[in-house]
């Protein structure tokens, strides 16, 4: 278990600028806090060993360490209901359609102190209004809408709810079931009203539902239900009622947080924990895929009691970056009650300044969206697919029983929530335990076991150990800043697996190598997915794995297209980006037991690609390594002419024969016979590949997540080493490649 965590307001920040530190106690009762540059991450025995440099920082004496809450769960919170007039008769209504029903109670529609509209825990429609409660006999079910309302006349004093299920099947609209009792209800005084969830006794939400919303409405007057179905479905109608209090359109406004009431009355509401826009609603039956070109069909919102925006811990310190701190990767240590082997990091980078270059011409790119991707994964505990992938056991670490002990710090974009449907969000506000030296993972391949950050220390461990000055620059910076930031540097070096992309950084990327740039790749599976931001909501990031690809989820149908951006979400080689453009290889396949060598190709003979080779021998290359024993493994990328690699591009060596753990993607795989495994397809291969462009850059691609595994070997003295030294030395001369 780990006693206290905490995390950091940036992933990124320059010098001169002040982050924030938030801390939680889980056990620990006093803790310090210290300030290191993360050089090298692997505690493996038979690695270049751990390291870190502490830096001369105050960041003040010892400090309680106070217990703070994780609180999941979205809803919609509209404020300001007292401008309202006091009410006696009212309707409350809204169309539903729940995705989990497990027993425990829900709320659709509240306004706390008042009334509200739930499920309870029999599945049933429950409504409630001053001390009179009412179920209906229908039970609700996840594949169905339902029209449901709480309404109440104070001349007949019927208190009435009403449920009607949707069929589809059905050419009739079937008939309401309405329950009725005698209530004597006072005037209303009203505050706000909650959506998907209520407040508790002492204020705090609560019941959450699982499920998604439609047409959420208020109305001063009791409407009969059999009217409700046609005047929730015409908004253009709804709006122009006299009783009208409020109604939520969740198609307006669709890529921010508010909420927007098209009644007079304006009463806008605010999303609470990022819960899923831009789906299917209740009119939706397949008449468009694209919600940007009929946003009245996707006026659903899908919320969870899972879901998780920001943790929204208060602040127990900052601390301000020293104006001369070089760039690189940072982490503010907390060590709680004394005990160094329990600290934990808080890791973020130190980037250069943003309004002028720092003199490196070297860039390491930390794949902040990749960190964010994964961010509390556990794939190893809820995949059962995992260790067949692995070929053994999994192991656990403290970090992993955290995260089984505290499903409420929320998920990575490869789990699903509890009703089943695709976690579409990965916010970097709240703590990520896995990122932080010394973890280990499921999928990091025999050896070393180590996963997306402490892999990629392995390059930040060699660039120290080369004593190469670098800078350090985010995903967010390149998303951010585009080329401007690039262009500063003669090469930019990426990570072990640089997967999630958004439209910004491939477009700065490939205008970076178009412009003469000089693009080191040292991964796989890199430049994959499709991700994107929300300019609204900074720290959290978007997801929807449409079509094909390897995924653990898909978004339903209809559901393609990006809520943030109106992005179509899926594969960057589906959309016109395929990795081989950029940097000549692509995802062909992956294994997480046994990596291979490389085996030398005629095409390394080739003159143009005689520097890379320089002190090199042999006809097999990478056949050690910490991820997996070689350097060519755990997901590998093919060069592939007909997905966009360069005609000129020379593969330089190639791995053979994987094992039978390692699989076709489905994107390549058109037939699924037994042929299509590591021992069998030829295509199951890393290439490490070569080409320069046309501006005079170059890129090599080592077409490997291994690979940095590799050049940690034998504490990087090594030819593996040597061979990317030499890409780097060359590619840091800033005379112009000769495009061939």
């Amino acid at each position: 278990m780990l006693p206290i965590v905490g995390y950091t307001n940036k992933l990124t920040v320059e010098p001169g600028e002040t982050i924030d530190v938030m801390v939680s106690s889980f056990g620990a009762n006093r803790y310090r806090a210290d300030f290191r540059q993360i050089i090298q991450g692997d505690t493996n025995p038979d690695g270049p060993g751990y390291k870190d440099r502490l830096i001369d920082l105050d960041l003040g004496s010892d400090r309680t360490a106070v217990a703070k809450p994780f609180r999941p769960g979205s809803c919609v919170i509209v404020p300001g209901l007292e401008a309202l007039p006091r009410i006696r008769d009212f309707t409350l209504a809204a169309v539903v359609k729940p995705t989990l029903l497990d027993g425990r109670n829900r709320c659709v529609v509240s306004l706390p102190g008042f009334a509200e509209i739930g499920i309870d825990e029999h599945d049933r429609l429950t409504g409630l209004a001053g001390d009179h409660a009412l179920v209906t006999s229908t039970r609700l079910s996840v594949d169905h809408w339902h029209i449901v309302s709480l309404s109440y006349c104070a001349a007949t004093q019927n208190l009435s709810l009403s449920v009607v299920k949707d069929l589809d099947a059905s050419s009739e609209p079937p008939l309401p079931e309405t329950v009725t009792v005698k209530a004597d209800l006072p005037p209303g005084e009203l505050t706000q009203c909650v959506i998907a969830a209520t407040r508790d006794s002492d204020g705090e939400l609560a019941g959450f539902l699982d499920g998604k919303i439609d047409r959420p409405a208020f109305f001063d007057t009791a409407l009969d239900p059999n009217n409700l179905r046609n005047l929730l479905a015409d908004f253009a109608q709804l709006r122009r009622q006299r009783s009208l209090l409020g109604a939520w359109d969740f198609s307006c406004k669709m890529t921010t947080q508010t909420i927007c009431d098209v009644s007079p009355y304006q009463l806008h509401g605010q999303i609470h924990n990022a819960p899923t826009r831009a789906m299917t609603g209740w009119l939706w039956k397949g008449q468009e895929l694209d919600w940007k070109l009929r946003p009245d069909l996707y006026s659903a919102i899908h919320f969870h009691s899972t879901d998780m925006y920001d943790a929204g811990w208060e602040v127990d310190f900052s601390l301000t970056i020293p104006d001369d701190l070089k760039s690189g990767v940072y982490s503010v240590r907390l060590v709680p009650d004394g005990d160094e082997d329990a600290a934990y990091y808080c890791v973020f980078a130190v980037r250069p300044p943003r309004n002028r270059a720092s003199g490196n011409t070297v860039a390491f790119l930390f794949p902040t969206c990749s960190y964010m991707a994964y961010a509390n994964h556990r794939l190893g505990m809820d995949v059962p697919g995992t260790e067949i992938g692995m070929g053994r056991a999994v192991e656990l670490d403290r970090h992993h029983m955290f995260l089984q002990d505290n499903p409420g710090i929320g998920f990575s974009v490869y789990e699903t929530h509890d009703d089943e449907t695709g976690v579409f969000h990965s916010s970097r506000l709240r703590p990520i335990v896995d990122l932080q030296p010394k973890v280990k993972s499921f999928l990091g391949g025999y050896g070393s076991n180590i996963w997306q950050f402490n892999a990629d220390t392995h390059i930040l461990g060699w660039l120290d150990a080369i004593d190469q000055d670098y800078d350090v620059i985010t995903d967010e910076d390149m998303h951010a800043d585009g080329l401007r930031l690039l262009q500063r540097y003669n090469v930019i070096l990426t990570g072990t697996h640089p997967e999630y992309y958004t439209g910004n950084m491939v477009e700065a990327m490939q205008g970076f190598t178009d412009r003469g740039g000089r693009l080191m790749y040292l991964g796989g599976n890199g430049f994959y997915w499709v991700v994107s931001f929300n300019e609204d909501m900074p720290g959290i990031m978007e997801c929807r794995r449409s079509e094909a690809g390897i995924r653990p989820w898909e978004p339903g149908h209809g559901q393609f297209y990006h809520g943030f951006t109106g992005e179509y979400g899926g594969l960057w080689r589906r959309n016109g980006h395929p990795p081989n453009h950029l940097c000549g290889v692509g995802m062909t396949s992956q294994g997480f037991d046994i990596s291979e060598p490389y085996v030398v190709s005629p095409e390394a003979a080739n003159p143009r690609v005689g520097f890379i080779f320089d002190g090199v021998e042999g006809q097999k290359i990478g056949d050690f390594g910490l991820a997996g024993g070689g350097a060519a493994g755990l997901e590998v990328d093919r060069a592939d002419p007909t997905q966009g690699t360069p005609d000129h591009a020379l593969v330089l060596a190639s791995s053979t024969r994987h094992t039978d753990i390692y699989l076709m993607t489905p994107e390549d795989l058109l037939d699924p016979t037994p042929d299509w495994s590591g021992t069998q397809a030829d295509i199951i291969r890393a290439d490490l590949t070569f080409f320069e462009t046309i501006g005079g850059g170059a890129v090599f691609s080592t077409g490997s997540i291994a690979w940095a595994g590799s050049m940690a070997w034998n504490g990087y003295d090594n030819e593996i080493s040597k061979m990317t030294e030499n890409v780097l030395r060359r590619f840091d001369d800033k005379t112009p490649f000769e495009y061939p």
